[in-house]
């Protein structure tokens, strides 16, 4: 069997970042790129790893831009297969999503397994109902599951979907299945620091040797692994962070399962693909440090910006860059004496950007933290400082006492379902999982 497809996640349709109505439509365009190229390159079929909008609540002008570019490949007859992303997912009160609007329509196929004691059913996605944790295409020889965005719940179900693609196995081969894709809407932990509560490499591991394809979303910083787990990145610049993974975008991926003398090892599955990291199309996105420290007053301060820009903004001429001006260090004087509109302008006459941005984040002189070790100011270490707080609060009360290390993580985690916006549910049955585990038996 020979094929090929486009694997891509996080196009975040509909963003209107920092409230530029042109920063809208490049989310678009990098999308409409994709499809471009999925056309272009005539592969049998694109997978979308969750997030492909920016919100639940999108606007008319988001769905006409999404069907735009889905239209194109469903008159290509390319298929498209999704995932809910936790920014896609249906508000609990409405019970359904665009993407499933989209799936009604024809323009994708949305997977959405049955869920039993937090295991997938593996079973074929039905159009009627729209659920299923599978289709299959090129003739049955390759299946894609999917398994969108589970939140707290996300490693017992990589778990549960290991357990149950091992179960499958052999009937899937007597089926004549040779490929197995698997898309889901989640990470690796620690690969972004400030992304917390995702599965660790090790929990993936179960997944390696019934999957040819792990094709994940979620965090937008590329990042693959042994030639079976692959995460695009962002195909747009959706915060300042980002613009340093100048390789984000989405994958080309080339099938060859007819290789002469082909052996697989049941112990670790040989690879028959070849996947290309493609960088997507954006407008660039410049962010830069600027160090106040030693600066005795403003119009020193005015001079180093003045200095930077003269000599970095003229190559971003005509391409209308987002700007990003980071002030950091320790001031020497009152930050209120700033002239902000001073610095905006001068970003503006160097670099003619669609937009610019100037964040403070210095210290004053005489700022002294609490924490000989922990300055709160610096965003760098909220984390440590949040987790701090939260050992102390924990360890006021004795019954938590002896864990109060374990008990600071589970409320990091709750706090990120809460922003995230998680079922209550999940969130309930979340904590009652750790309080059997972390409390001792009454």
């Amino acid at each position: 069997m020979r094929a090929s497809f486009i694997h891509v996640a996080d196009t975040h349709l509909g963003y209107e970042q920092y409230g530029v109505r042109e920063r809208f439509n490049d989310f678009s365009r990098a999308f409409w790129d994709v499809v471009n190229t999925a056309i272009e390159r005539r592969v049998d079929f694109v997978v979308i790893a969750g997030d492909l909008f920016n919100k639940r609540a999108i606007d008319a002008l988001t769905l006409i831009h999404a069907i735009e570019g889905l239209k194109k490949l469903y008159d290509q007859q390319i298929p498209v297969i999704a995932i809910e992303g936790n920014h896609d997912r249906s508000y609990y009160r409405d019970g359904v999503s665009w993407l499933q609007f989209l799936c009604y329509q024809g323009y994708i196929k949305l997977l959405a397994p049955v869920m039993q004691n937090g295991a997938p059913q593996l079973t074929p996605w039905q159009p009627d109902t729209m659920l299923g944790s599978y289709v299959d295409l090129l003739d049955g020889q390759l299946r894609v599951y999917g398994l969108p965005w589970q939140g707290a719940a996300t490693s017992r179900s990589l778990e549960g979907m290991a357990q149950a693609l091992k179960e499958a196995e052999t009937e899937e081969n007597e089926q004549g299945v040779v490929y197995r894709l698997l898309m889901m809407h989640t990470g690796v932990d620690g690969i972004v620091p400030r992304v917390q509560g995702l599965p660790t490499m090790g929990q993936f591991q179960a997944l390696s040797g019934h999957v040819d394809y792990l094709a994940l979303g979620h965090v937008h910083k590329p990042y693959e692994f042994d030639g079976w787990m692959y995460n695009p990145g962002s195909t747009e610049t959706c915060g300042a962070e980002e613009a340093q993974w100048e390789d984000r975008g989405y994958y080309y991926v080339e099938i060859d399962t007819d290789e002469p003398g082909r052996i697989i090892d049941p112990e670790k599955k040989e690879r028959v693909h070849h996947a290309v990291r493609l960088v997507s199309r954006r407008r660039p996105f410049v962010r830069y440090d600027l160090r106040v420290d030693g600066l005795a007053e403003p119009e020193a301060l005015y001079q180093r910006l003045e200095d930077y820009c003269r000599r970095e903004g003229p190559p971003y001429q005509g391409v209308e860059p987002v700007v990003q001006i980071h002030l950091i260090g320790t001031l020497a004087f009152d930050a209120g004496s700033l002239d902000q509109q001073r610095m905006e302008e001068l970003v503006r006459r160097y670099f003619e950007p669609i937009h610019t941005r100037i964040d403070n984040a210095t210290n004053d002189q005489d700022y002294v933290p609490d924490d000989g070790d922990i300055d709160g100011r610096d965003r760098s270490m909220w984390h440590e400082l949040e987790r701090r707080i939260f050992e102390e609060l924990v360890g006021l009360d004795s019954r938590y006492l002896p864990a109060k290390e374990q008990w600071s993580s589970v409320l990091s985690e709750l706090k990120s379902s809460a922003l995230h916006k998680e079922e209550p549910e999940q969130i309930a049955a979340f904590l009652r999982g750790k309080r059997a585990s972390l409390l001792p038996p009454v």
